[in-house]
């Protein structure tokens, strides 16, 4: 089944950022490398459609869709896990720097950075991650911090299905965008992720 109009413009615009860094690192050979990478991740998204059945779950599952179709590109030049981990983490960069930066600044600006935060932070959870697919749970925390568990990975659970489930602690690398957006006033720290066989995924942020 084709993609729907939404889903299909996200799937371009993960094809046209994967074609500047392949061709940002592999010059001349970056243009056949993005005609394996879009083969493969038509492959992928037709072997799992089913585990992303309604919008919601396509917005989010093109992400595992995407490492997969990256991690087959890189293995055709013999790269290493890390080097994978690289590229797929550049490209996240250059998605979401210019939005954090300027999130980061208006939450700066404000009377209170850190309630600000938390509140838009609140925000984000409630749009992307309370639902069916991550479980979401805000936990107590002391004074200070703020933290909530994700129970449920839809990003793990088709890699896993595919077979490859290795490649979801690069997916969990998207967080640390967020990190350093925020480190000179917010601390991050996570100690379990369901990609490495915990139970859940821990996030604390907590004012420095």
């Amino acid at each position: 089944m084709a993609p729907d109009d939404q889903t299909q413009q996200l799937i371009d615009y993960f094809s046209n950022m994967a074609l500047q860094e392949l061709t940002n690192q592999f010059e001349d050979r970056g243009s056949a490398m993005h005609k394996l990478f879009v083969r493969q991740f038509k492959i992928h998204y037709n072997n799992y459609e089913q585990m992303m059945p309604n919008p919601l779950a396509k917005r989010h599952g093109i992400n595992s869709l995407f490492v997969m179709a990256m991690d087959d590109v890189m293995c055709e030049v013999r790269a290493s896990f890390s080097e994978l981990k690289d590229i797929v983490v550049s490209i996240y960069r250059a998605m979401l720097q210019d939005y954090f930066k300027r999130e980061v600044e208006k939450l700066e600006a404000s009377s209170d950075p850190w309630h600000a935060f938390v509140e838009w932070t609140r925000q984000g959870n409630e749009t992307n991650n309370n639902n069916e697919y991550f479980q979401v749970k805000e936990v107590e925390t002391q004074e200070g911090c703020f933290g909530f568990d994700i129970q449920r990975c839809l990003y793990f659970e088709i890699l896993r299905e595919a077979g490859k489930p290795e490649l979801g602690p690069i997916l969990c690398k998207y967080d640390s965008l967020l990190a350093e957006a925020v480190q000179n006033w917010i601390g991050f720290t996570r100690h379990e992720t369901i990609a490495r066989g915990d139970k859940c995924c821990t996030f604390r942020y907590c004012k420095k």
